[in-house]
C-alpha cells in the first residue's frame, strides 16, 4: 500500500513539472475512446479540460476529469490564465465550430476561446476527422458525398490561414509544438465589449470593435 502512494505522489509531481495544455472538447466525439486514452498516457504535458457550449452531451465529466483539472470559459479568460499553458489542443473539432472560426464569428464558448487563444498567440492544433467530409470517420457516417459538403471542405483552408494547424493526433502529441506569432485581430472578427474590458480596454492592434465596444473605448480615451 505505502509504494502506491509514494507512485502516485511521484506522478503527481511529475505531472506538475510537465508543461500544460488545454483541451477543448466540441461537440463532436469521432475516436474518442482513442484519443483520450492517447492524450491520457501522453508524457509530453499535463492536460487541463476545458468543456465548450454542448461538449458535455458527448463526453463524460467524470472520464475526462481523469486526465487532468476541469477549467470554465469564465476562468481561463482571466488575465494571465494563458500564461502557463503551451498549446491549445481541439481533438474533436466539429464542422459547427470550423465554421463559425473561418467565418470569424464568436456566437459560441468554442469559437470565443479560440478567439482569445489565437490573440495570445498559443500554438493550437486541431484534429479534422470530425469537421473534414473527407475524412474517414464521415465516410464511414456517409457525410462525403460530393458536392453536397463543398461549403465545410472551404473551411478548412481557412482555419489553417488563421493559424490553426490541422494535424495528426502523433503530432498533436509531440514534444515540441510549433511556435506562432501571436495575432493583432482574428480576420473578420469583431472585438466585444466584454473581451475589450477583458483587454482592460486595450484592443489590438487593427481589432474591428462592435458599436458598444467603440463607445467604451472612446469613454476610456
Amino acid at each position: 500500500m505505502q509504494r502506491e502512494v509514494i507512485d502516485k505522489l511521484v506522478n503527481e509531481v511529475l505531472s506538475r513539472m510537465r508543461p500544460r495544455a488545454l483541451v477543448l472538447l466540441t461537440a463532436a466525439d469521432g475516436y474518442h475512446e482513442i484519443i483520450r486514452a492517447r492524450l491520457q498516457h501522453c508524457q509530453a504535458f499535463s492536460p487541463v479540460i476545458l468543456f465548450s457550449d454542448n461538449a458535455q452531451q458527448f463526453h463524460a465529466e467524470a472520464d475526462w476529469s481523469q486526465l487532468g483539472p476541469i477549467t470554465s470559459l469564465a476562468e481561463i479568460s482571466q488575465t494571465g490564465a494563458l500564461d502557463n499553458i503551451e498549446r491549445i489542443l481541439i481533438p474533436f473539432l466539429d464542422f459547427a465550430t470550423a465554421a463559425e472560426v473561418a467565418n470569424g464569428l464568436l456566437q459560441s464558448d468554442a469559437a470565443r476561446f479560440i478567439h482569445l487563444a489565437r490573440m495570445s498567440g498559443r500554438p493550437i492544433m486541431a484534429l479534422d476527422y470530425n469537421c473534414n467530409p473527407t475524412s474517414e470517420l464521415n465516410q464511414l457516417k456517409g457525410l462525403s458525398r460530393a458536392g453536397e459538403n463543398a461549403p465545410q471542405a472551404d473551411y478548412l483552408p481557412k482555419l489553417a490561414a488563421q493559424g490553426i494547424e490541422l494535424c495528426t493526433l502523433d503530432r498533436m502529441l509531440s514534444a515540441q509544438p510549433a511556435a506562432t506569432e501571436p495575432l493583432a485581430a482574428p480576420m473578420q472578427a469583431y472585438v466585444t465589449l466584454s473581451e475589450l474590458k477583458r483587454l482592460n480596454g486595450r484592443s489590438p492592434p487593427g481589432a474591428k470593435l462592435t458599436d458598444l465596444a467603440l463607445e467604451y473605448s472612446r469613454g476610456k480615451k
